[in-house]
């Protein structure tokens, strides 16, 4: 599945939504993200409970750069790029996180719950294509997070 959305993000149409934001390493930018998914997905009939978990996860991405990556230092910016169409929704962070390597995330203990440490986990079992790339000599990090929405627009009829 995870080559089928790497051809699709490849191949997305000319008229594809694209909403950038540069944001600092301030945790009350994320109400704004969550702002941002609710009006780019707004013209779908998507359920609730979908559009609650695409905020989730995205959230989750935001907060683990401020927290970990930047560690709530407001002078360091992020960038987070969103693509919508009517069949998905993709969100890419590009950051700089020198050192990190994804594949040294640990996968939580989930018999016990401690406060924290289920953001990439929570982001890996809501959407349908994630991916880190990482760029050893600059440190700068792309986190690729697709959900196949599945949806058509809203009827504008009344």
């Amino acid at each position: 599945m995870s080559k089928d959305i790497e051809y699709i993000i490849k191949h997305l149409p000319p008229d594809t939504a694209s909403v950038s934001l540069r944001l600092s390493g301030d945790s009350e930018n994320l109400a704004l993200v969550r702002r941002v998914i609710d009006a780019s997905l707004n013209h779908l009939s998507i359920s609730a409970a979908l559009l609650n978990d695409l905020k989730l996860a995205t959230t989750e991405a935001c907060t683990n750069v401020i927290r970990h990556a930047y560690k709530f230092d407001t002078s360091k910016f992020y960038d987070v790029e969103f693509q919508i169409t009517d069949e998905l929704l993709s969100v890419e962070l590009l950051y700089c996180d020198p050192g990190f390597d994804p594949n040294k995330i640990p996968t939580p203990d989930l018999t016990k719950m401690n406060e924290g440490g289920l953001g990439v986990f929570i982001i890996r079992n809501t959407m349908d294509y994630v991916k880190y790339t990482t760029d050893p000599e600059t440190g700068n990090v792309s986190l690729r997070m697709v959900k196949l929405l599945n949806t058509a627009p809203k009827s504008t009829e009344a």
